[in-house]
């Protein structure tokens, strides 16, 4: 079964943001950076999803508050250092880059779900943040299509830990694995 790992959100403006300190108590950067070791050493894809907009918040769902409260601050523009990734994480400027312009991963006027089938992919790995927000929906919506779903929980984070370990239980009815990043890599 073909697979891709999709790194989501480790972007400075959540990581640096909502998610600081459960990043800075947890390992979740360095535990996605040997995901993405691992995938590289197997040739499997990665997709690098990030949220940004540009100056006009294009693609923006129209009602909603998180991002209607991001665009009264100017906040997570393209070409800001908001949504650059972090600086510990193992992109590569040769990386795929997939830039959504909502919560899911999937909203990304297709792009993500047309390079997924090209790839011919069945089976995702999820890593990322906020497990709650992006990893939650996320997961849902590649159930929904057909995916097998993997969510390697410690390389997810969220803004709290009460949070994390909410959408992890939640995650657990939908999702095919929640497991540890030494367990994906070992199923490798």
């Amino acid at each position: 079964m073909k697979t891709a790992l999709l790194v989501i959100d480790y972007i400075n403006g959540i990581i640096g943001g909502s998610c600081k300190n459960f990043a800075n108590d947890h390992p979740i950067v360095s535990n996605t950076n040997k995901l993405i070791e691992a995938a590289r050493k197997r040739d499997i894809p990665i997709y690098f999803v990030r949220v940004a907009f540009d100056p006009n918040y294009t693609g923006m769902p129209k009602h909603s508050v998180i991002f209607n409260h991001i665009k009264s601050q100017g906040m997570l523009q393209l070409g800001t250092d908001a949504t650059e990734f972090v600086k510990d994480l193992n992109y590569q400027k040769s990386d795929v880059v997939i830039t959504k312009t909502a919560v899911s991963p999937f909203h990304c006027n297709g792009q993500l779900k047309k390079m997924l089938q090209a790839q011919h992919v069945e089976r995702l790995i999820f890593a990322g943040v906020a497990t709650d927000m992006a990893i939650n929906i996320g997961v849902r919506e590649a159930h929904d299509d057909g995916y097998y779903t993997i969510v390697a929980e410690d390389a997810c984070g969220a803004s709290s830990e009460e949070l994390h370990l909410w959408a992890i239980t939640l995650l657990k009815r939908v999702a095919n694995e929640v497991i540890s990043v030494e367990a994906v890599i070992k199923a490798l």
